[in-house]
């Protein structure tokens, strides 16, 4: 998840989300990338979501540290089983570019969704090709999204800026690491363009923004 991004969800969390709601973190990952790789997901949506009481089940097909319910969303039982819990919302953030059955998983999230659940989604709209394991290159803007969730009402919905990829990419470094790389950068993409298109694409993502498609649904 972008901070960007981030601070959508919280802005929506604050103002969709009542007190002591059940709010379901599908494809959560783990405590570590939660707290420590990305600590603005906890500081802005489990936060705000503590702040109202709210109880999150964090959902994902991997057992680890952090993760509260370990399953497969696209297994029948499974589903049956989070619907049983009537969850107030459900967030899916960056996970449905990493589907193969992506029509399966998304009918599967319908399925969990009662009159008043909340779906909270964001897919990268403009982003480069990142494996996890794979990356299908889905990047929908609204109206490729609501295609998606064809039995769903879009509520709001926005593609958020997140800034240039240099700079999502070299947060963690100070301003004279950013430097170094900002010219390995320059030295490289001259003969990259000559010798190796792909490599020359993937350096020209760093002068381009990146963002995300978010928007919100119910049931029709």
């Amino acid at each position: 998840m972008l901070y960007e991004e981030s601070v959508w969800f919280k802005e929506n969390l604050s103002k969709h989300i009542k007190e002591q709601s059940l709010v379901l973190n599908i494809g959560s990952s783990t405590k570590y990338f939660i707290e420590v790789e990305q600590p603005y997901i906890k500081k802005n949506i489990f936060d705000v979501l503590e702040s109202k009481n709210c109880v999150v089940k964090n959902i994902d097909i991997k057992q680890a540290e952090g993760v509260d319910l370990i399953g497969d969303v696209t297994d029948a039982n499974f589903v049956a089983k989070l619907k049983q819990m009537n969850p107030a919302a459900i967030i899916c953030s960056n996970l449905l570019e990493h589907l193969e059955e992506r029509k399966t998983f998304c009918d599967a999230l319908v399925k969990i969704m009662n009159d008043e659940t909340l779906l909270f989604v964001s897919v990268p709209y403009s982003f480069p090709y990142h494996e996890d394991p794979i990356d299908t290159l889905f990047r929908p803007d609204l109206k490729e999204l609501q295609n998606t969730f064809p039995s769903l009402k879009l509520l709001d919905g926005t593609i958020v800026d997140c800034g240039n990829f240099f700079s999502y990419s070299n947060k963690h470094l100070n301003i004279i690491s950013q430097f170094i790389n900002f010219v390995k950068i320059i030295l490289a993409i001259i003969p990259a363009s000559f010798i190796n298109k792909t490599k020359f694409k993937r350096l020209l993502w760093n002068f381009k923004n990146i963002s995300a498609t978010c928007a919100i649904y119910k049931l029709n």
